[in-house]
């Protein structure tokens, strides 16, 4: 049975990372991800078939080119395709892989690409933090239907997603505008702002998984801003990836309250 829902898990972080790719590729050039549009190198415009489409393998057996082109594939792709299938199985560890936690694994594809973009772009779309936000409210919606109570558990579990979500929002917001003004520059974009309100849905009225995301937040950003600065000379970092390691070591010492069903 073990052997059988890794599996599983693997297959669905594979897809999953496939789907990440699509959402760092597209999402920064406004790009559709509803509009049926086919796969297609982006040196040579060629349609991609799916030979050229298996996650990790295509790029491996094509040695990392263009099977009609032989442009060079970014490892990027193989990349953002592997930290999905392991974040997948990091929530497989800590929340199973049952009908009621499915909806965790939804989170992988979107923080992943979250990171890639950042990174590029130093943006957080906002479609990608409401997915996170939607996400959580759907695993609280799933969990409610198999909890032994529904009435109380969402009754609950919802105050306390909804009171994180007011919390985490509105802290962050709160300490932008102030280290706006003892900075006299933006020290935190709103794309971060949206992430802090999304995060907190999933953690909750946790005092302790605050103080981790808090304390965790503040080393990591000191870390990369030093980091960034001296490798690339820009004054303006992008905290979104360390945001999101950050929410991920969380939920991984701190599960959501809401995903344990009662």
């Amino acid at each position: 049975m073990i052997f059988f829902e890794i599996t599983a898990v693997v297959f669905l972080g594979l897809v999953l990372g496939s789907f990440a790719t699509a959402l760092s590729y597209r999402l920064p050039r406004d790009l559709s991800m509803v509009t049926k549009v086919h796969s297609q190198c982006t040196s040579c415009g060629h349609n991609l078939g799916y030979r050229d489409l298996v996650p990790v393998l295509s790029w491996v057996f094509l040695k990392g080119k263009c099977h009609y082109c032989k442009a060079p594939i970014g490892l990027q792709y193989p990349v953002i395709e592997l930290a999905t299938l392991a974040l997948c199985l990091l929530f497989y560890s800590v929340y199973g892989l049952k009908p009621e936690t499915i909806a965790i694994f939804a989170l992988a594809p979107v923080l992943i690409s979250i990171i890639d973009i950042d990174l590029r772009y130093k943006i957080i779309p906002d479609s990608l933090n409401l997915t996170i936000f939607l996400t959580g409210v759907v695993a609280l919606g799933i969990n409610t239907y198999f909890a032994a109570s529904p009435v109380s558990f969402l009754t609950e579990q919802g105050e306390a997603a909804i009171g994180g979500t007011l919390i985490y929002g509105l802290g962050s917001l709160l300490l932008r505008q102030t280290a706006q003004v003892i900075m006299k520059r933006e020290a935190m974009g709103l794309g971060d702002i949206k992430f802090f309100a999304a995060a907190g849905f999933w953690l909750g009225l946790n005092a302790n998984a605050a103080a981790m995301l808090m304390i965790l937040s503040g080393l990591s950003g000191i870390i990369l801003a030093l980091v960034w600065k001296k490798r690339t000379g820009e004054a303006e970092v992008p905290f979104g990836p360390s945001l999101i390691i950050d929410f991920i070591a969380v939920l991984w010492v701190y599960p959501s309250a809401f995903m344990t069903v009662q």
